[in-house]
C-alpha cells in the first residue's frame, strides 16, 4: 500500500513541476527545493556540511535540468514506476533485512523522508534518461500502435527474406542471370500493394531502363479488393459528413482501384452535378510507411550487390517513388496543385482543361473532383493536339515552375470535342528561378546548336554545378549533338543520351530537374505511341521559335507572381510542409539546449557523488542506506549523461 500511494505522489508532484509551470517558474521551484532539502537535512542533523551542499546542488540540478524537457506522460510514468521499484528493493534487502530492530523514530524517517527522497531523485535521473537518449516507442503519438507497426515490418520484412530465398534472388545477382528482371519483378507482385506500384513506374522508365526490365515490370497490375459499400460509407460519414445529404447519388462500384485508394462516380446534391471521388484506404498510411522502408532497404541490397543494378539508378528511384508516394496520400497537396495549375492555364491561355476542385466536400482523405468526359490516350491523336500538348507543358517547366511529374497516357484525356484535359495532379514538381532559368539556358542552347549556352545551362541545373569544367560538358554535349543528329527524332535520343552521360560523369542532376527531364521524356514517349508524325524535334524547336528568352519569360512570370504569391503561403499551412518547418525549426533550437543542459548536469552530478561518496565512508548503517543507492546510481548515471552529451555535440551534424 505505501508503495502505491508513493507511486501516486511522485506522479502528481511531476505533473506539477512539469506541466503547470513556465519556465521562470520553473527555475524558481528549483531554488526552492534545494532550499528546503537543505533545511531539513540541517534539523534532522544526520548530515556533514558536504552533505547538505551536495543534497541541495542536486535538487537544483536535476529539477532544474528536468524542468526544460517537454511533459511526457508515459516517461514520467515509466520513470517513477523504475524508480519506486528500484527504491522499495534496495530498501528491504539493504536496510530492513539488515538492520535489527531499528527504533520506531528511525523507521519513520525512513519510511517518510529516505524513502520518498530517493525515489524522487532515482526518478530524476530515469526520466533524464528517457528524454536523452530519446526512444522512438517512447515518442510515438500512440506506443501500442507503434509496436504493431514494428510487428507488421518483421513481419514483411521476414516474408520478403522468404520470397528471395525460395526464387534464388541473390544466386541470380551473382550470376547476372537473363531471368533476373523477371525474378525481381515476380518478388515485387508477391509483396503486393507498393511494391507492384513501384514496378508498374520503373515499367513506364524506357529512357533509364533496359528492354528487359520493362518487359518485365510491365506485367504487374494491382490486385486488390474495393471497399464495401458501407466501408465508403463510413469513411464518407465520419470525414465530410452526412453521405446522403452530400452527394444526391453515389457509384458503389469504383471505376478504379489501387493499393492506396479507389475512385468513384458520384452527382452532388446541392447542384446535381457529375463528379469525381477519390478515397484514401483508411489503414493504407501505416502500412505505406512500413512497406517504403523496405522497399529501399530491397532495393539498396540489389544495388550492393550488383554494379548493374546500382547503375541503373533504383535506389534514386526508389527515394523519388517514396516522396511522391508520401504526396499522393495526402489530397489537400494534390487539391492545391490541381488549383494552383488550373489558375496558370486560365492566365495564359493555355489550351488545357483542368478539373475544378470542391473544397467544400474535399478533406485529407477524400478529394471531389469536377467530372470531364473523355477517352484517354490510346488512341490516335492529331500532330495539332501533340504539338499544344508539348507547349504546355514546356510552359510548366519554363514559364509557371509547377509541372505535372508522371504525365503517362493515363493522366491525359481528349474530351468529345477535341480539347485535352490533364488530370491526377498527385505528384507534381516545384522549380526555382534559377532551375527554370538553367532549363531555358539548356533548351534555347540546344535549339540553337549553342553547346557552350547547353553546358552553362547544365551546370546550373547540377548539383555543386559551380564546380563543373564546362569546357569537358560542352565537348561531351557536341559529340552527343554529332551522334543524335542521324536519328529519326534527335531530340529524343539527345535527351535520353544526356541522362546516361550525366551518369557516366559522376554528375547529379538536382532532384526537381530530374524529375523535369524524366516527365518530358515519360510524355514524349506517350506522344510517340499516339502521334505517327510527332516529333520532340519539331515540338520543341516550334516552341522555342515563339519563346524570346527575356521579354515573353518576363511578362509571363510578371503574370504568375501573384498569383504563387497567393497559393505559396497556402501550400506552407499543410501540416505535411508545417509540420516539419516547425520540427526543424524545435529540433535546431532543442538540439544546443540539450547539450547544455545534459552537460551541467553530468558536471554537476560528478562532482556531487565524488563529494558524496567522501561522505558515504564516514556515514553509519543508516547513512549506507541513504547514500549507497543514490551515490552508485547516481555517480554512473551522471557519467553516462556526461558521455553522451559530449559525444552528442562531437558528432557531425548532417
Amino acid at each position: 500500500m505505501f508503495f502505491v500511494v508513493t507511486l501516486l505522489v511522485c506522479f502528481v508532484l511531476f505533473m506539477l513541476l512539469t506541466s503547470f509551470f513556465n519556465r521562470k517558474h520553473k527555475v524558481l521551484i528549483s531554488f526552492a527545493s534545494a532550499l528546503v532539502v537543505s533545511m531539513l537535512l540541517q534539523v534532522l542533523e544526520q548530515f556533514y556540511l558536504s552533505s547538505i551542499l551536495v543534497a541541495a546542488f542536486l535538487v537544483y540540478f536535476i529539477i532544474g535540468n528536468i524542468s526544460t524537457f517537454k511533459s511526457s506522460q508515459l516517461k514520467l510514468s515509466l520513470a517513477i514506476l523504475f524508480s519506486t521499484s528500484v527504491v522499495t528493493l534496495v530498501l528491504s534487502f539493504t536496510y530492513f533485512n539488515q538492520k535489527t530492530a531499528p527504533p520506531d523514530a528511525e523507521i519513520l524517517r525512513v519510511m517518510f523522508i529516505y524513502y520518498p527522497l530517493l525515489v524522487i531523485f532515482i526518478a530524476c535521473y530515469a526520466y533524464m534518461l528517457l528524454n536523452l537518449f530519446n526512444f522512438k516507442i517512447l515518442q510515438a503519438a500512440n506506443p501500442f500502435l507503434y509496436i504493431l507497426n514494428k510487428a507488421r515490418a518483421w513481419r514483411r520484412m521476414m516474408h520478403m527474406f522468404w520470397i528471395i530465398s525460395r526464387k534464388g534472388l541473390a544466386h541470380l545477382i551473382q550470376q547476372d542471370h537473363a531471368k533476373l528482371p523477371y525474378v525481381i519483378a515476380e518478388v515485387l507482385d508477391n509483396m503486393g500493394g507498393v511494391f507492384v506500384k513501384f514496378a508498374q513506374v520503373l515499367s513506364t522508365k524506357k529512357d533509364m531502363l533496359p528492354a528487359n526490365y520493362i518487359q518485365a515490370f510491365s506485367s504487374l497490375h494491382d490486385q486488390v479488393k474495393p471497399l464495401s459499400p458501407h466501408e465508403l460509407k463510413a469513411i464518407i460519414d465520419n470525414k465530410i459528413g452526412n453521405m446522403d445529404e452530400t452527394y444526391e447519388s453515389f457509384g458503389m462500384e469504383p471505376i478504379a482501384a489501387a493499393s492506396i485508394g479507389q475512385v468513384h462516380l458520384a452527382k452532388l446534391k446541392l447542384t446535381g452535378e457529375k463528379v469525381v471521388v477519390k478515397i484514401l484506404r483508411p489503414d493504407v498510411k501505416q502500412k505505406m510507411t512500413v512497406d517504403l522502408d523496405i522497399l529501399i532497404q530491397f532495393v539498396s541490397w540489389l544495388s550492393e550487390r550488383s554494379v548493374k543494378i546500382q547503375r541503373l539508378g533504383l535506389i534514386q528511384l526508389a527515394e523519388g517513388f517514396k516522396q511522391n508516394l508520401i504526396e499522393e496520400t495526402d489530397f489537400d497537396i494534390e487539391a492545391l496543385n490541381t488549383n494552383l495549375i488550373r489558375k496558370a492555364f486560365e492566365e495564359h491561355n493555355i489550351r488545357i482543361r483542368v478539373p475544378e476542385i470542391y473544397s467544400e466536400c474535399s478533406t485529407k482523405q477524400i478529394l471531389t473532383m469536377e467530372y470531364i468526359k473523355g477517352t484517354s490516350f490510346t488512341k490516335a491523336v492529331t500532330s495539332d493536339v501533340s504539338e499544344r500538348i508539348m507547349h504546355a507543358f514546356l510552359d510548366q517547366i519554363l514559364v509557371i515552375g509547377i509541372f505535372h511529374a508522371d504525365p503517362h497516357p493515363g493522366n491525359l484525356m481528349l474530351t468529345a470535342d477535341g480539347e485535352v484535359a490533364l488530370i491526377d495532379f498527385g505528384s507534381v514538381g516545384y522549380l526555382t528561378d534559377e532551375e527554370r532559368g538553367g532549363m531555358l539556358s539548356f533548351l534555347m542552347g540546344y535549339s540553337n546548336r549553342d553547346t557552350k549556352e547547353m553546358a552553362h545551362g547544365l551546370t546550373r541545373v547540377c548539383e555543386d554545378g559551380h564546380l563543373l569544367d564546362e569546357k569537358l560538358i560542352e565537348q561531351r554535349l557536341s559529340r552527343l549533338l554529332s551522334e543524335a543528329s542521324f536519328s529519326p527524332d534527335p531530340t529524343s535520343v539527345m535527351m535520353k543520351r544526356m541522362m546516361s552521360m550525366i551518369t557516366e560523369m559522376g554528375l547529379s542532376l538536382k532532384p526537381t530537374i530530374a524529375g523535369a527531364f524524366r516527365a518530358i521524356i515519360t510524355l514524349d514517349g506517350t506522344l510517340s505511341s499516339v502521334d505517327d508524325t510527332y516529333s520532340l524535334s519539331a515540338a520543341s524547336q516550334s516552341y522555342a521559335a515563339h519563346m524570346d528568352k527575356g521579354q515573353v519569360v518576363k511578362e509571363r512570370i510578371t503574370k504568375v507572381k501573384e498569383q504563387i504569391t497567393d497559393y505559396i503561403p497556402k501550400l506552407l499551412e499543410l501540416p505535411i510542409l508545417k509540420d516539419n518547418k516547425i520540427t526543424i525549426a524545435r529540433e535546431e533550437n532543442h538540439s544546443l539546449h540539450d547539450f547544455t543542459g545534459t552537460l551541467t548536469v553530468g558536471v554537476f552530478t560528478v562532482i556531487c557523488m565524488v563529494v558524496m561518496l567522501a561522505s558515504f565512508v564516514l556515514q553509519g548503517e543508516l547513512m549506507r542506506f541513504l547514500f549507497a543507492p543514490l551515490s552508485i546510481s547516481g555517480f554512473g548515471v551522471g557519467m553516462i549523461i556526461l558521455i553522451v552529451a559530449v559525444i552528442k555535440q562531437l558528432k557531425p551534424k548532417v
